[in-house]
């Protein structure tokens, strides 16, 4: 062997083992002699158990960092009989949900709670679905709760849903009705929500007001057509079935839900949308068959997605807070998960009306 191959060897051997000396594993032993705590002080103030003295704690974790220590994932579980893992399900027609506009702040704002918390995020794929329940998920990667973002117009959901409530797995559902043993569920208050945009477009003196509602069967949509129907009454404005179609919360169907209303009652001035999406698509439409926005015909959506300030005309909407949807929902498990017998109530987020250039008086010409 050459001299040049001896030396290369002897320096590889001599940077491993000061690499493995560097960082081979510090123990709570070491950390407790290092503080002068006990091991099960210094577990317990790693664990994030709120007993300990914050003096205490603070020295610990400082002692830990210095001395390089690296906590096993699986020893912590073994004590603390979880595994700081928290799965999060999208459903088949949230666009996975990164790349969804609304639920892209929903997810930061869980994302950033759960890391606070000290756990971890497992996304579940569909595709997963397609061979396991979600129960049978969360018990496979035994994560300690779940979050769900679901539409209520996923297939077989009513079947899982109810599949995950007898399983008594810490859950938390967005915008769709779970309740049992360590679940709820966390929504907007869609009903007033709409109720607001009715009033004011009655208010600008709006009488042929259309509905382009969500769907037929999910929660959410219904409650929107509820508060649409609501506000109608409270207006004293007749409920004319002609002015309500379904778009499906789809840009294309949304379109053809617009013309749909259009040939049945020309004389309407406004339209309501169960979500921006279809109303960037009912501005265009409208423009499309000659009608100018809001000069002709008014605009409301419902979202207040980033796009919906920056449109043209800039949207008139109901915003919902994203942010406070991700972080109630993310709460809610961590207390599930923390008190076994806990099973809080449904949580309703307020919507606000945000007023922008898509809506006006009617016309009195």
């Amino acid at each position: 062997m050459s001299f040049d191959i001896l030396k290369a060897v002897y320096f590889k051997n001599v940077f491993e083992n000061d690499f493995n000396r560097r960082m081979k594993m510090t123990s709570i032993k070491q950390i407790a002699k290092e503080v002068g705590a006990s091991v099960s002080t210094v577990s317990r103030a790693l664990n994030g158990y709120h007993d300990v003295n914050p003096k205490t704690r603070e020295k610990v974790i400082e002692a830990a960092r210095n001395l390089n220590y690296f906590p096993s994932t699986a020893a912590r579980s073994l004590v603390t009989k979880r595994s700081h893992m928290i799965g999060l399900f999208f459903g088949d027609n949230v666009n996975s949900g990164f790349e969804d506009p609304f639920f892209q702040k929903v997810l930061s704002a869980i994302r950033e709670l759960v890391g606070d918390a000290g756990y971890d995020l497992l996304v579940f794929t569909n595709k997963n679905k397609e061979r396991a329940t979600y129960t049978t998920l969360c018990r496979e990667r035994g994560v300690d709760g779940t979050i769900l973002i679901l539409t209520g117009r996923e297939k077989q959901v009513n079947i899982q849903l109810t599949d995950l409530q007898n399983s008594e797995i810490p859950c938390v559902a967005i915008d769709v009705p779970l309740e049992g043993k360590r679940c709820t569920y966390v929504e907007s208050d869609n009903f007033l929500g709409i109720k607001k945009a009715v009033s004011y477009l009655a208010g600008l003196g709006h009488r042929q007001i259309a509905f382009i509602g969500g769907d037929e069967v999910s929660k959410i949509s219904l409650d929107r057509l509820n508060g649409y129907r609501a506000g109608l009454n409270d207006e004293e404005i007749d409920y004319v079935p002609d002015l309500i179609e379904m778009g499906y919360y789809s840009k294309e169907s949304a379109g053809v839900a617009v013309k749909n209303v259009l040939k049945k009652n020309k004389k309407v001035t406004a339209f309501l949308c169960a979500s921006d999406l279809m109303a960037f698509s009912a501005v265009e439409t409208l423009q499309e068959e000659g009608f100018s926005v809001p000069r002709d015909v008014s605009v409301v959506g419902f979202d207040d997605v980033d796009e919906a300030a920056s449109y043209h005309p800039s949207l008139t909407t109901v915003k919902q807070n994203k942010e406070e949807i991700g972080s109630s929902a993310t709460e809610q498990l961590l207390k599930i998960i923390e008190d076994p017998a806990l099973s809080p109530p449904p949580i309703k987020i307020p919507c606000e009306l945000v007023l922008r250039q898509s809506t006006a008086e009617v016309r009195k010409d």
